[in-house]
Formats: C-alpha cells, structure tokens, sequence
C-alpha cells in the first residue's frame, strides 16, 4: 500500500517527499536559530531580553522572549535557575525539628 502510493505520487507529482504542512510558518530562519543558539551557550546567564538585543538589527519584527524561549529549548537548552540556599540533609532537619519543637508553643 505505502510503495503503491509512493509510486502513484512519483507519476502524478514527480516526486516522493513530503508536503510542506499547513502550520503557521516559522518567525525565525535558520541563520537567526543559529544566532540566538550562540548568544545562549556562550553567556548562559543570558537573559531572553538581552538574547532580544543581540540579534541583528535589520530584523524586523523582532522575535518575541516565547519564541526565543521555543528555539532554546528545541535545541535542549532550558533556563535554570540558581538554589537559594542548599537543601537540609536528613540530619539537619532534624536538628531543626528537635530546636524547633520545644519553642512551638512560645515557652
């Protein structure tokens, strides 16, 4: 069945490949991928706001944080944000527990 439409395609259309979908088109071209993919890994405390500004200024409209945002995370690249403080070990929360515990009732 594949190989009989596969070949129905070849003699009606001259070719085997797939259509173009009919979803919106991309913002962004490959060359502006490869830009914004390059701002990102060589400062990685890069903010979407600033990869915004590094892109050339003949781009009009500008791409938006959310699709710099979808471009980064195609490529496997996802913000991560630093810990506040490191997390408590078993033993500390305990510690914790056994301070705290006395002082719960305000003696």
């Amino acid at each position: 069945m594949v190989v009989a439409r596969c070949w129905q395609q070849w003699i009606t259309e001259g070719r085997v490949y797939r259509r173009g979908g009919s979803g919106r088109p991309r913002n962004t071209n490959d060359r502006e991928d490869r830009a914004i993919r390059r701002v990102a890994t060589s400062a990685p405390t890069t903010s979407l706001a600033s990869i915004q500004r590094h892109l050339p200024p003949s781009r009009h409209p500008v791409p938006s944080r959310e699709t710099i945002r979808r471009r980064l995370t195609e490529v496997g690249l996802r913000s991560r944000r630093p810990l506040r403080r490191l997390p408590l070990t078993p033993h500390h929360r305990q510690c914790r527990l056994d301070f705290c515990r006395p002082r719960q009732l305000g003696v």
